[in-house]
């Protein structure tokens, strides 16, 4: 059964499942990367969100606010089946 949970950025599962999107983006940007990266801080996200599988995290997603009316989905990772 998929489970969501509400939280923040400082959740640790959510740090968990960064790291490994980080990793992967990190062979997909090349040396970009480090560009990239500096973009991508997760220490002030208030609006994130843990996806559960049988209670092991499988994926998360974050919003971070511009404006009243605007908003950017930050951190979005789903780990791969691996069956």
């Amino acid at each position: 059964m998929i489970t969501i949970k509400r939280t923040n950025s400082d959740d640790q599962n959510f740090q968990e499942l960064v790291k490994l999107l980080d990793l992967e983006l990190q062979e997909r940007d090349g040396e970009e990367h480090v560009f990239y990266a500096a973009l991508n801080k997760t220490n002030t996200l208030n609006y994130v969100v843990v996806a559960y599988n049988q209670n092991e995290p499988i994926g998360c997603g974050a919003l971070r606010a511009f404006s009243e009316d605007t908003m950017e989905v930050k951190r979005m990772f789903v780990l791969l089946n691996k069956r």
